[in-house]
């Protein structure tokens, strides 16, 4: 582990534990400077959002104690990171390069190929310039301006949260000031062809970042009250539906000779609709009916346009 990070969860550790922190003494007992100790203080502060309690000149305390335990990790969870790493060096070396991880390590994970993919589910990134200029953007809330590509062109100031993978690209999550879903944009890291960023700085909303991190798919709606949807699976094809949820309220709900009855809710038509179009003609959407009808207009079109 980087001697950086070890001394930074040290340091997290000695607050979780309640202790009172005075950079000069602790400076001394690591063998380091009190420059590098105030600026772990700083980045710890930054990164979790939290104030920490100043008892006298040079000491800190942790008031939210509470508050970091559930946001910091944990040393039992930092066994599985090897794993992680691992994983995500098969996938995409250059990715753990932009996570930091120090080269030595890098090479160590790749040259012992733990893991094979045939082929990569991961798109090719463009520009790791953008990278470094969006891991700071997040780190530091700060707001960008973003020329990006779509149909056309479009330029707008954008709040980034998170850079989120999903079904096999890589995207740029995080408001905007358009109407369309609310503000809340996936934005596709290739496709965007300029950023800068501010001076401005945002505050992170919670309702955004709970959204991140349950959204079902590409297709999830931001503050849309899920709707719910009934499909049939036949019998062919219900053991996948068993082994494998492909949506995350996927919940059966019955099954006979003829297969699975299955529930859903979702926040957008789209989404229930792309899932049902790779099952055709396996599945049918029993409930609400309209989406069944668009379901037949869609396969009618993709026979018209292949015949």
């Amino acid at each position: 582990m980087e001697n950086k990070t070890k001394r930074i969860l040290e340091l997290l550790e000695d607050l979780k534990s309640g202790k009172e922190v005075c950079v000069k003494s602790w400076a001394k007992k690591k063998g380091i400077s009190e420059r590098s100790v105030q600026r772990y203080i700083k980045e710890i502060s930054q990164f979790y959002e939290i104030e920490l309690y100043k008892t006298k000149q040079g000491c800190y305390e942790l008031p939210q104690l509470d508050e970091i335990k559930k946001r910091s990790i944990d040393k039992s969870e930092l066994r599985d990171f090897e794993k992680f790493a691992h994983l995500v060096a098969a996938l995409s070396p250059e990715f753990l390069k932009f996570l930091g991880v120090e080269e030595k390590i890098l090479r160590r994970i790749v040259d012992e190929k733990v893991y094979y993919l045939k082929e990569s589910p991961i798109e090719e990134l463009k520009s790791s310039e953008f990278l470094k200029v969006l891991k700071s953007a997040i780190k530091y809330r700060k707001v960008l301006e973003i020329e990006y590509e779509s149909d056309k062109t479009y330029n707008f100031e954008f709040k980034p949260y998170k850079i989120v993978f999903s079904e096999g690209n890589w995207y740029l999550t995080g408001m905007s000031n358009d109407k369309i879903n609310n503000g809340f944009k996936f934005l596709r890291l290739n496709f965007i062809k300029n950023i800068k960023e501010t001076s401005k700085s945002f505050k992170k909303d919670r309702e955004v970042e709970d959204f991140i991190y349950n959204f079902q798919s590409l297709f999830s709606r931001f503050k849309v009250v899920p709707f719910e949807v009934m499909v049939r699976v036949d019998k062919e094809v219900s053991r996948f539906f068993k082994a494998k949820k492909f949506l995350s309220s996927q919940a059966i709900i019955d099954e006979d000779e003829k297969g699975l009855l299955i529930r859903y809710y979702v926040t957008s038509d789209e989404e229930i609709l792309f899932l049902a179009k790779r099952w055709l003609p396996y599945m049918k959407i029993l409930f609400p009916s309209y989406l069944q009808e668009k379901l037949q207009e869609l396969a009618k079109k993709i026979l018209t346009d292949t015949f």
